[in-house]
């Protein structure tokens, strides 16, 4: 008894001072030698929604819940009944950009629709420009060069000609240009060769359209990740005990091929709301949820113990990029990746203590029975 308490302690205690870190700078913690798909990277679902509000336009292009033409009326009227309650669902992170690289989000689910001849990050509702996200993120890596971010831009919608992806992509190549870290690098490069690189923002993208303008076809060439250079499969869950089977059986299998698996990996830790549970929280808002907010909540308060036990089972390297829906500095997800990843304790100590932590929740309870 005395050996698990002792294994207690030092848990929480490089727990506490792990979550005392500067989340801002959290990376110059991990050593040079640990690769890309070794680290645990805190990540955002549907990353640029913090300012969508029952005022936000509707994107028409992206599909959402409602048919178009109701979409394009609702865009018209200054008050709409239906706006407030898309944009409860639609609104999945409160925090901006900003806040989030502030807080420790270093992985960005970037969903991009051409509106109002724009370019805006989306989830049924038009969201941040994506011109003023990619400052933000080029003003923090700036000002904080130990800080490896990952930008994945894995949907579009209304970008139907070359012309209009051109533009995206000068808009990518004027904002991030002497930051993208090269596609030579891959999952497996080391912390430390990136570091040597001078550059920190990898860019997950693949091109629809022709490319003419050389230099952009030089700046996809060079600085564009393949979207097949990462696995991010959708759980499509809605209620907690079918997403905890999904992602058990997502982590098992992720253990089973880290050593030989070649790209990142991301676990998606959201549930995904159904139609009649949408509907319930219209009904019945006081007894339902009726926005992400408070639908996510019971599974956010649960998360972090679902990530412990899967380092503690499977070890440092079965997670890669984990992603979450409301995301704030009161989540466990960064305080965890700092933990893991630098390793300022042994790894193995850290491990055996979780272990030993569940072993002994497990003793408590019997006892208690």
């Amino acid at each position: 008894m005395r050996q698990k308490i002792t294994f207690l302690f030092l848990f929480f205690i490089s727990f506490s001072i792990f979550s005392d870190s500067n989340t801002a700078n959290w990376m110059s913690q991990i050593p040079n030698d640990r690769t890309l798909n070794q680290l645990i990277i805190p990540g955002t679902h549907d990353s640029g929604t913090d300012s969508i509000t029952s005022s936000s336009y509707f994107s028409i292009s992206d599909p959402g819940p409602l048919p178009a033409w109701l979409e394009e009326i609702s865009n018209i009227l200054s008050a709409s009944i239906i706006r407030p309650i898309v944009a409860g669902w639609s609104k999945t992170q409160p925090y901006s950009i900003s806040d989030q690289l502030n807080n420790g989000i270093r992985y960005f689910d970037f969903r991009v629709c051409y509106a109002k001849s724009d370019f805006y990050l989306c989830h049924t509702m038009l969201g941040d420009l994506v011109t003023d996200a990619l400052k933000n993120i080029q003003t923090f890596a700036q000002a904080h060069p130990s800080e490896i971010i990952i930008i994945d831009f894995n949907h579009f919608y209304g970008i139907t000609d070359n012309a209009i992806e051109t533009a995206l992509l000068t808009t990518l190549k004027n904002n991030l240009d002497d930051l993208a870290v090269p596609n030579t690098y891959n999952s497996k490069s080391t912390m430390g060769q990136i570091r040597e690189s001078k550059r920190q923002i990898i860019i997950l993208m693949d091109t629809n359209q022709p490319i003419s303008t050389p230099d952009l076809q030089q700046f996809a060439a060079t600085y564009l990740w393949h979207e097949r250079r990462i696995n991010s499969p959708w759980p499509n869950a809605s209620n907690i005990t079918d997403l905890k089977n999904d992602l058990d059986t997502e982590e098992t299998y992720r253990a089973k091929t880290v050593s030989t698996a070649t790209n990142l990996f991301v676990l998606q830790a959201i549930e995904t709301e159904n139609t009649n549970q949408v509907i319930d929280g219209i009904i019945s808002p006081s007894k339902y949820p009726n926005n992400i907010e408070n639908y996510e909540a019971p599974l956010n308060q649960v998360l972090g113990n679902w990530l412990n036990n899967y380092i503690a089972v499977d070890g440092k390297s079965a997670m890669n990029i984990v992603i979450q829906d409301w995301f704030t500095n009161q989540s466990q997800l960064v305080p965890i990746a700092i933990q893991y990843d630098s390793e300022a304790l042994p790894y193995q100590k850290i491990n055996t203590a979780a272990a030993e932590l569940i072993q002994l929740r497990k003793w408590v309870s019997m006892r208690n029975h």
